[in-house]
């Protein structure tokens, strides 16, 4: 009997040493530039759309909750200093408020938030390893019992991106 539990015991704790995560870098340290707001304002398709506003610092917001991200995760350890540490360096480089549906009477019911940002992950010596273009979605209803505020649906698509952001980085298949 004492076989037999000592067996199980050791069938349970010990794991076949399976993992989702695909993590192949040479160090487990990464600092994150703060984001960069890479939006040009002035563009053609900007000029005369009612839903070409942009949120006052939201790379900010970003970079904030993408380090939360990292640090809930816990595969990469965030560090301040650059030596023996990869380095994450993001660009927003687009917000969109799309209309996705209409009341009878053409007003807007339900938004689409999209946010696009460029990463580049280089490792410890400086050498890209990676580079994506990343977009975060949120849904935003203005009416109706599923309504919310903006900055809500905006804390929503900071959320998704940060987590996207993060399963690119940390994720060896993506």
């Amino acid at each position: 009997m004492k076989k037999v539990i000592v067996f199980v015991f050791l069938f349970l704790f010990a794991g076949c040493g399976y993992t989702t995560r695909g993590f192949v870098y040479e160090t487990n340290k990464i600092t994150i530039s703060p984001i960069v707001n890479k939006i040009n304002i002035a563009t053609q398709d900007r000029s005369g759309s009612d839903y070409a506003s942009y949120p006052v610092l939201l790379e900010k917001r970003l970079t904030n909750n993408l380090i939360n991200a990292f640090n809930i995760d816990g595969s990469l350890k965030i560090v301040n200093s650059s030596y023996d540490a990869m380095k994450l360096v993001c660009e927003v480089t687009d917000y969109r408020k799309t209309a996705v549906m209409h009341s009878d009477n053409d007003d807007v019911q339900e938004q689409k938030l999209k946010l696009a940002v460029n990463i580049k992950l280089y490792d410890k010596n400086d050498v890209l390893i990676k580079t994506r273009v990343i977009n975060g979605e949120a849904e935003h209803y203005l009416t109706g019992a599923k309504s919310t505020s903006e900055s809500a649906a905006q804390n929503d698509l900071l959320d998704d991106t940060s987590r996207r952001i993060l399963e690119a980085v940390v994720d060896a298949w993506q």
